[in-house]
């Protein structure tokens, strides 16, 4: 897989982040996290189990790390004026939330995506994972750095 080392990225994704990642097309995880994956796909989590679990994935079209507070624009040639403008939305976003989460002066690692695309309906669950006996089991929390390849993620869609 040459420069990267995982298919696809799987981590939680609270509401704060599912926003940024369904709507500006963005993934912020901290820097100590050395996958580089071709893909990321949530795993959304919850507070009432409502849409809990892996629907969506995007394609990881660039990657960086920097400092939020630092942060001033996105990557210089987006592919279109819509991914431009969704990606200076994001960063935006997540520049207002770094302060407050205490995230602002620690090197991140910012994740530019393609437009996320729906692949299964209802959700794949960390139970349906456990059910089924997939050659990686999906613990009650995804750890930093879970991944999957294609083949073990579409393996589930029945």
């Amino acid at each position: 897989m040459g420069y990267y080392n995982a298919e696809i990225l799987i981590q939680d994704t609270n509401r704060l982040n599912s926003k940024i990642f369904k709507e500006c097309w963005m993934r912020v995880s901290s820097y100590s996290s050395k996958k580089s994956p071709l893909y990321f796909a949530p795993y959304f989590t919850a507070a009432r189990g409502a849409d809990a679990g892996i629907s969506m994935f995007s394609r990881v079209l660039d990657t960086e790390i920097a400092r939020l507070a630092d942060k001033q624009d996105i990557p210089e040639n987006p592919p279109s004026d819509k991914h431009r403008s969704r990606w200076q939305d994001g960063l935006a976003r997540l520049r207002k939330r770094a302060p407050k989460e205490g995230f602002a002066h620690r090197e991140v690692r910012l994740f530019y995506l393609d437009r996320p695309v729906t692949f299964l309906t209802p959700p794949l669950t960390k139970n349906a994972f456990r059910a089924t006996g997939p050659s990686k089991q999906v613990p009650t929390m995804i750890p930093k750095g879970f991944s999957l390849g294609f083949d073990e993620l579409l393996r589930w869609q029945a």
